[in-house]
């Protein structure tokens, strides 16, 4: 796994942490509710740092995607919040689409090559 890669699931777990303190902070001061901010400042840092590397499209699907699933894992074992049979359905067709868009990164690139080996020929 690469720099970017690894620099993305931190920018997920950070997300995480900011969105489960936001719900944990709801009645804690003024000062306290701050750190979900600067938590969500510092995931969109580390975002930014992988979007060197990692296609826009594949890095936030995977940031997003993966954070809703967190996030909802998390509300289910922190929060009490239900995990009902059609929730785990739609967080596996997330996980699904992920993966597929992912995927198709690769054979994107592959497609540009012969392209522009095809115009080489020309």
């Amino acid at each position: 796994m690469s720099f970017h890669w690894l620099i993305l699931l931190a920018a997920i777990a950070v997300e995480l942490a900011a969105t489960s303190a936001l719900k944990a902070f709801v009645a804690a001061p003024v000062l306290v509710a701050v750190l979900p901010l600067v938590l969500i400042g510092l995931s969109f840092a580390l975002l930014s740092v992988a979007l060197r590397v990692i296609p826009m499209a594949v890095a936030y699907a995977v940031w997003e995607g993966l954070g809703i699933v967190g996030i909802a894992l998390i509300g289910h074992a922190f929060f009490a919040e239900h995990l009902t049979v059609s929730r785990i359905l739609a967080l596996a067709l997330i996980i699904g689409g992920i993966v597929l868009l992912e995927r198709g990164v690769g054979h994107d690139a592959d497609h540009v090559a012969s392209k522009e080996d095809e115009r080489r020929l020309v």
